[in-house]
């Protein structure tokens, strides 16, 4: 696995000293032997699927993929123009893009694709197909298009050749090249020849929008076979990719199971009818699967960071001392330690080892303190006549918990807060407008690609209200106008320095959220008969959202 961000050197001297890779009960079970089974496809799940546990289906459509399991669906699935790496001084290395020039001024991105890629329909891709996926994204406006919105409009995206491609931007974009990780590249045909007339989108239609709930118009490693929503997905490999097989030992098909009950999933492992779990379960869960011969724990980052949205236009939390408060009544050493084990306090509004990240003078756990933000808040004498609603995901039982803690903490300071449970879907849908947004809720988020800007713009723009990853509804224009004139800063240390007086900032200023920690993700796997290159580097590796989990990497031997 190509790693896509940069640890930095306190965080990664840290966390050296964990382990990575920890084997779980006594020593690892000798794995089954290989069946010898051929491999091909059609036959793929019998001799050869890897299948992970998730907290629901994917979505298959990459104009709307933007949370975990449909993002590990997408990177397996389609291709990109340039794909994260490490080694390379930009981040990124081609994939479908040969080469690539950039104008003087920023302003024009120029792209030779590799000729042979074929999608899965045996459609060759071409320039016009890359044009085509960007305008369908800006079209249709949801998932990652508030990252390219601002500098391309449909139309500004040409195929010059059949394989050169240019972007034609409208201001200057500084980390345009690394957004590039999140345009999915579709059939422009397939898509063309599977769109419904009507729909939303004038002479689109539906924009193939019906067929790409359970289809995948893709040329990657893997093609979609089956979808079953808050079932299962299903996908077999792609013989005919471009990147070639390889890796022989490469999983022929992988599943995802929209399963996270932990005692079925307990059972699941101990029967090797699951192979990895999600990321959510509770350390109690964890621990007891770590006692089944053969199961290992993966730990690592995808640049997660787990904040308490605060709904800044919702009374108390529309004063930024009452945030303050409420931010002083968390305990984080005991979330880092106990909860999350392994995760660290976050030290600002963007996660550590992303581009750009400064430490600021984010709060601490102090209910005195809290006291006084309350004294010092537009509140101060009727604060008792605003109880604060704390909303958490019922799907991740550790999110009870810190709430729990919270509650606690909030009644020693005379605040009375109440906790109520929503499934993942009903909280997103409750952030769609600011009178149905919790007061407080917690959730995890990381940046699209690797740069504090585009985080800081997902998580507090105006463009991004109203979806799951701002919840806050933070009206600053001040954060708006910073972080939009860097991003269009080329210059790196300029920019760079630019991020870091926005996010000291938003901590000093507005504090819009409590910061609760940069996550370790964690969760158990069959090592026995699974090789996973990414998860036996040693350390904690981090890598992009969605990219910890390149199937054609890894290696399965049941």
């Amino acid at each position: 696995m190509k790693k896509g961000r940069r640890l930095t050197g306190v965080i990664l001297s840290a966390f050296m000293a964990m382990t990575l890779l920890a084997g779980c009960g006594g020593g690892e079970a000798a794995g089954p032997e290989e069946s010898g089974a051929v491999l091909t496809p059609g036959r793929a799940e019998e001799a050869s699927c890897i299948k992970i546990g998730v907290s629901g289906t994917p979505d298959l459509d990459p104009a709307i993929v933007n949370t975990g399991s449909s993002l590990i669906a997408a990177v397996n699935l389609y291709d990109t123009l340039v794909f994260p790496s490490a080694e390379e001084a930009s981040g990124v290395a081609g994939r479908a893009a040969q080469d690539w020039e950039i104008s003087d001024d920023g302003m024009k991105y120029t792209f030779h694709l590799k000729q042979g890629i074929r999608f899965h329909n045996g459609e060759e891709m071409k320039a016009s197909d890359v044009a085509y996926s960007m305008d369908r994204l800006l079209t249709i406006g949801e998932g990652y298009a508030y990252i390219f919105s601002n500098y391309l409009e449909p139309g500004s995206t040409v195929a010059v050749d059949d394989y050169t491609v240019e972007f034609h931007l409208k201001q200057a974009y500084g980390p345009f090249l690394n957004a590039l990780i999140r345009l999915f590249i579709v059939s422009e045909k397939e898509v063309r020849e599977h769109t419904e007339a009507s729909g939303n989108y004038g002479e689109n239609g539906d924009y193939g929008r019906g067929y790409l709930l359970t289809h995948d118009a893709g040329s990657g490693a893997y093609k979609a076979v089956e979808l079953v929503q808050q079932d299962y997905f299903y996908a077999e490999w792609n013989p005919d990719w471009f990147m070639g097989w390889d890796n022989e030992k490469a999983p022929r098909a992988f599943k995802q199971l929209a399963i996270t009950e932990a005692a079925t999933v307990r059972t699941m492992m101990n029967n090797r009818e699951l192979d990895i779990t999600d990321t959510w379960q509770s350390v109690e869960t964890l621990n007891a699967l770590c006692r089944i011969d053969g199961v290992s724990l993966a730990q690592y980052t995808n640049g997660l960071e787990y904040n308490a949205y605060m709904n800044t236009q919702a009374p108390p939390m529309d004063d930024v001392n009452f945030r303050r408060a409420m931010s002083c009544l968390i305990d984080y050493d005991t979330i880092c330690d106990s909860i999350l084990p392994g995760s660290i306090k976050a030290t600002s509004p963007v996660p550590s080892g992303v581009l750009g990240h400064v430490e600021t003078n984010t709060l601490s756990y102090d209910i005195e303190k809290a006291k006084e933000y309350i004294a010092a808040s537009a509140y101060a004498d009727n604060y008792a006549d605003y109880p604060v609603e704390i909303v958490v995901n019922s799907d991740v039982a550790d999110l009870e918990k810190i709430a729990l803690m919270i509650q606690s903490a909030a009644q020693q300071a005379g605040v009375t807060v109440s906790i109520s449970k929503a499934p993942w879907v009903s909280l997103i849908d409750k952030m769609g407008s600011v009178e149905s947004s919790p007061q407080m809720t917690l959730i995890n988020s990381a940046p699209p690609f690797d740069d504090a800007g585009i985080y800081l713009q997902s998580r507090y723009s105006n463009a991004t209200q109203g979806t799951w990853e701002n919840g806050e509804w933070l009206a600053d224009p001040e954060v708006n106008d910073r972080n939009n004139d860097a991003l269009q800063t080329v210059d790196t240390a300029e920019r760079l320095k630019k991020y870091a007086e926005i996010q000291n900032y938003i901590v000093d200023e507005v504090c819009p959220s409590a910061w609760l920690c940069d996550l370790t993700e964690r969760c158990a796997y069959q090592s026995s008969y699974i090789k996973w290159p990414f998860a036996e580097q040693g350390g904690i590796p981090q890598c992009v959202n969605g990219y910890s989990q390149i199937y054609s990497e890894f290696e399965y031997s049941r």
